[in-house]
């Protein structure tokens, strides 16, 4: 009984999720979704080179603005956009970043605590160094210039009035 109250409250709960912020790509149909309540690092048109990191906190599809932190940007004011790389990307950039942190110490605790005088320590501490620059850069977010190849997007789902209207109630 307590499983049926707790969907019964689920569905008299508003709907949120009506509204979003498309990320869209040219000649590619998926999309990256924004919400209201996610952050968004941007740039905005001009000749400042400052970027911005704020909350959505609403979005306004009639005018084209969103609301971030309260204040309003119009969505075409926005130059630049800053984005996760995909997580495959992230997966092995993490992977690679804890390689080169423990090649670093099994290399350093080999010469310091076992005196082991065989290792090749310039190839070593290279190749750390390396594992641990791919993987900051592959941990980073891309840079998506707007306008021919990446664009922003507003849309709203409404679900319309129905064309035959329900029959009355008892």
């Amino acid at each position: 009984m307590r499983i049926f109250h707790f969907f019964f409250l689920l569905l008299t709960l508003p709907a949120s999720g009506q509204k979003m912020l498309l990320l869209e790509r040219a000649n590619q149909a998926k999309t990256t979704k924004m919400y209201m309540g996610e952050t968004l690092r941007f740039r905005l048109n001009g000749p400042e080179n400052y970027w911005y990191e704020r909350t959505i906190t609403d979005i306004l599809p009639e005018s084209n603005i969103l609301l971030l932190d309260n204040f309003p940007v119009k969505l075409d004011s926005i130059a630049q956009i800053k984005v996760y790389r995909r997580p495959i990307w992230r997966i092995i950039g993490a992977s690679m970043l804890s390689l080169g942190g423990t090649l670093a110490l099994a290399t350093t605790t080999g010469r310091i605590l076992y005196k082991d005088k065989e290792l090749d320590l310039p190839k070593l501490y290279g190749t750390s160094a390396v594992s641990i620059g791919a993987g900051l850069f592959m941990l980073s977010k891309r840079k998506l210039k707007l306008g021919e190849k990446h664009r922003l997007r507003i849309i709203e789902i409404r679900f319309p009035q129905p064309l035959i209207p329900p029959p009355p109630g008892n």
